[in-house]
């Protein structure tokens, strides 16, 4: 069993993962794996990739899903190694999901939903996942697989298509934004130092996610829709006085009657904003050295979610951009954020654009690792095809880092060898 193209170091890389293999053949058998996800090819399916490494396409298929070996240890492995060399006070966690699309409905947890992949829906699984990000480097530190409601019914169908596909019974439906926060909770555990959450509308315009986030003390930076709605003065609610209930169920909630203001909604707001009041910001650098430029605002505001049965939120900042639009016109995005008043528009603007790692950790976990080339149905096939392809990224990332570091060294030594050859007036 072994290969033909050897990546170098990648025996030392997975020296910390061996302990947790239980057979000298499944060691090999993941060694191989990770040596086929690197390598070239338009597939990174167990059928393509066995050929290429002179392994049994069987026994790879067998390291997916019956071989003995704990992929929750090797996880926690991974996550150590990676923040061995990335752990940052200033690091962030990016929340977000990602669609894998299907043509059967046979393997685990596929289903008619929003695919971001097709961008549509579609049949397809959806992975939600969480990247940190520290030092300038971004890394995938977890993925799950979402299980729609139509694989957690209790049926003889749902039964028998789950026990087809080897979900473990602790499988159940649930949302996204759970699962999401279940990560952030695993970093919390972990001690992974970090100043901010980041995620995308989906997230951010559910108000139970951020109060629970709020509840967590974590700051945060979220997209929220622009049908949401805010007060822009502190709210005060006039609550009508109790009704007497002779019938029914009594109200759990107060009946709000109205408020000092009227709530409006952001894309009411965003229209008005004068065009004086627009600040051009300069983010960052791009691939070219060019400055991502961007147009934005905030202020402080009060989500209006729930007003009417008396539900009050904290003050947040509320953060607009505009972009420009190919055809004219512009775009406007919106963003809710907890972060300390102190902070200018420039700084949340930069800060929430670090989510930019998100699609760029995506393009290459798929173009080039085949994250979402895995074709086997079993939920253990799946995660663990996942977690290999993590192993992989993680490979790459170390290496690049070795890489940069000898570069570095190399130049401060032919530096030093100068300096000593020409004399310190020489060089100044």
């Amino acid at each position: 069993m072994t290969t033909e193209i050897v990546f170098p170091g990648i025996e030392e890389y997975m020296a910390p993962y061996y302990g947790y293999f239980h057979r000298s053949e499944s060691r090999e058998l993941a060694e191989c794996y990770l040596t086929g996800l690197l390598m070239d090819g338009e597939r990174k399916s167990v059928e393509p990739m066995s050929e290429k490494v002179n392994a049994s396409e069987r026994s790879m298929q067998r390291l997916l899903s019956s071989a003995k070996w704990d992929d929750q240890l090797v996880a926690a492995q991974f996550r150590r190694t990676m923040l061995g060399v990335t752990a940052d006070p200033l690091g962030i966690l990016l929340l977000d999901d990602t669609g894998f699309p299907k043509k059967g409905y046979d393997s685990a947890c596929v289903a008619r939903q929003y695919c971001g992949a097709s961008g549509k829906t579609d049949n397809c699984q959806i992975g939600v996942s969480m990247t940190y990000v520290g030092r300038d480097i971004a890394w995938p530190y977890a993925m799950e697989l979402f299980v729609p409601e139509s694989w957690d019914q209790d049926n003889d169908e749902c039964a028998e298509k789950r026990k087809k596909v080897h979900m473990p019974e602790t499988a159940h439906h649930k949302s996204k934004w759970r699962m999401a926060l279940d990560f952030v909770d695993l970093a919390r555990k972990e001690n992974v130092p970090h100043r901010a959450v980041l995620a995308d509308g989906w997230y951010g315009n559910i108000p139970e996610f951020r109060k629970e986030l709020e509840y967590r003390s974590e700051n945060y930076i979220l997209g929220v829709y622009s049908n949401a709605t805010v007060f822009l003065e502190e709210p005060v609610f006039e609550i009508a006085p109790p009704k007497e209930h002779k019938r029914g169920r009594p109200r759990t909630h107060p009946q709000v009657v109205s408020t000092a203001s009227d709530p409006i909604k952001l894309s009411v707001l965003g229209k008005s904003i004068a065009e004086d009041d627009w600040q051009r910001l300069e983010l960052r650098l791009n691939s070219k050295d060019k400055p991502l430029v961007a147009e934005a605002v905030s202020m402080r505001v009060w989500p209006a979610h729930g007003w009417k049965e008396g539900d009050q939120h904290e003050q947040v900042w509320l953060m607009i951009e505009r972009r420009p639009l190919n055809q004219g016109g512009y775009e406007l995005r919106y963003f809710f954020s907890n972060m300390p008043q102190s902070l200018t528009t420039l700084d949340l603007a930069r800060l929430y654009h670090e989510r930019y790692w998100i699609e760029h950790g995506y393009q290459q976990l798929k173009e080039e690792l085949g994250l979402d080339h895995h074709e086997g149905r079993s939920w253990s096939g799946w995660h663990r095809h996942v977690l290999l392809t993590f192993l992989a990224y993680g490979y790459l990332t170390l290496m690049r880092l070795h890489q940069k570091k000898q570069k570095s060294a190399t130049a401060r030594n032919n530096w030093i060898q100068k300096k000593s050859i020409l004399g310190n007036d020489a060089l100044f």
